[in-house]
Parts: structure tokens; sequence; C-alpha cells
């Protein structure tokens, strides 16, 4: 039994409809919805949602994204095969981060009539070429027949630069409890002490912390479970008191 995840911004009754296609067409597989709840047309986000799940699925794992703000237009549609999964989803960089990061082995894109509905509708190709995909990939037809192969797809790269006791970077994604992600790894540099953050314009002090708890007052720093830094308040939102977004820029200064 081969596992698809669907990841989207659809919040509705579209991805049900998604999983409907994929289980016509492969109902042997087991669709998990890793989240449909990623901002509107948000891609950053997307690929950051990705980029912190895939590795928690078995081998062989078809991931499928669809935040597609591009939807009809000339983007590509792709099809990954890394060494340990298959991605699909839009050419705009959202399937990028991940699929780089477990190293892409082959890259196609989806062209064939068999791996698509019959009519492809040009607002909702998430049901008509990429839940198809997945299920004919899942079924076991070979990656390669889905299309012509390509060399090139659009990258997404999470921005940062390191200074001295400073680092630039951005907003790349705020949870339901308004943490702030940011594109700056615990691995990348080890904060100490207090943090100033300016954000949005504005400054503010903060604590560098272990976890939530840690922060009985105000804002804090601590790298969170992906591995990135998120700015975040004990039970309350550091998206609402900093006023940031995704693609916010944040400087840090320790």
């Amino acid at each position: 039994m081969t596992i698809v995840t669907l990841t989207t911004d659809f919040g509705g009754h579209y991805a049900g409809i998604m999983k409907g296609v994929i289980k016509r067409i492969a109902p042997q597989a087991d669709v998990v919805d890793l989240t449909h709840e990623v901002e509107a047309w948000d891609v950053k986000s997307a690929a950051f949602v990705l980029l912190s799940s895939y590795k928690y699925f078995p081998e062989g794992t078809i991931h499928v994204v669809v935040v597609d703000p591009g939807v009809g237009t000339g983007r590509k549609a792709l099809a990954l095969k890394t060494r340990r999964y298959i991605f699909v989803g839009p050419d705009n960089g959202v399937l990028s981060p991940a699929s780089e990061e477990d190293g892409v082995e082959e890259a196609f894109e989806i062209s064939s009539p068999r791996f698509m509905l019959k009519e492809v509708s040009s607002t909702f190709q998430g049901r008509d070429i990429f839940a198809p995909a997945a299920a004919m990939i899942a079924s076991g037809s070979p990656i390669s027949d889905s299309g012509r192969g390509v060399e090139r797809w659009e990258r997404l790269e999470f921005w940062k630069r390191l200074g001295e006791r400073s680092a630039d970077c951005e907003v790349i994604y705020a949870d339901r409890f308004g943490n702030l992600t940011i594109s700056l790894r615990g691995s990348d540099v080890e904060l100490e002490g207090n943090v100033d953050l300016v954000v949005e314009g504005k400054t503010f002090a903060a604590t560098k912390a272990r976890t939530f708890s840690d922060l009985k007052d105000g804002l804090g720093v601590l790298v969170g479970s992906s591995g990135f830094y998120e700015i975040a308040v004990d039970r309350g939102s550091a998206r609402s008191l900093t006023g940031a977004k995704v693609r916010s820029l944040v400087r840090l200064k320790w």
C-alpha cells in the first residue's frame, strides 16, 4: 500500500474531491491529509510545511502539494523522484526545498494524457492533473511515463544573511498559535541570552529560550521542532504582538 499525502490551501470540499480521484484510480492508496490550512496562495509557507514533514513518512510515499496561484497558466506540472520519495505539484518552487534536501534523481513535466483526467480545468488542476498523476504512480505506473524529462525547475530559497552577532532573515511560516518560524536554523548560529529583534521596523527585546514555558514575560526566540528558530510568546501570539507576516524581514542582534 502506497501512502499519498496532500498539502493544499483549499480549506473546503476541493481536497475531498482530490481524494476521490485518487481512490478511484488507486483504491489501494492510503491518502493522508497533511494539511489543507496553508494560508491562501502562500507558496513559501507550503514549502516550509513540506520540508518539515516529508521525512517522517515511509520511504516511497508520494507527497502532493497544491498551493498554486499560477493555476491554468504556462507553469509546468512536476513529478520529482528523489532518493526516497516522489513529489508532485506545480512548478512554482513549492517542491524544491524538500525535494532537493532529499536529492532529486529524476524530474518530469506531467504531460501524458494517461496521467490526467480527460477534461482538464484551468482552475482546478489539483483534481485534474496532480491527483490522477499521483494515483497513477501509486498504482505502479513508472514516473517516467508521466511526461518528458526536465533538468530545471523553479527554486525557492529561504533567505538569510549572517553577520557578526547578527542575522537577517525572513518569516517563512506562522502557525495557528501565532508562533513565527524564521529562515534561520539552530545549526546556523547558537543564540544566547538576550536578543534584539527588529520586525516590520519595530524593535523588540527578546530572550533565548528552550521551551515555550520558559517565556514567562514577553517575546522569545527558540529552536522549534523543525530545527528553525521561532519567535514566540508563551500562551500568546508573536504574530499579533509584532505585526509580522510571512515574508516579513527580521533582524536579530545579540
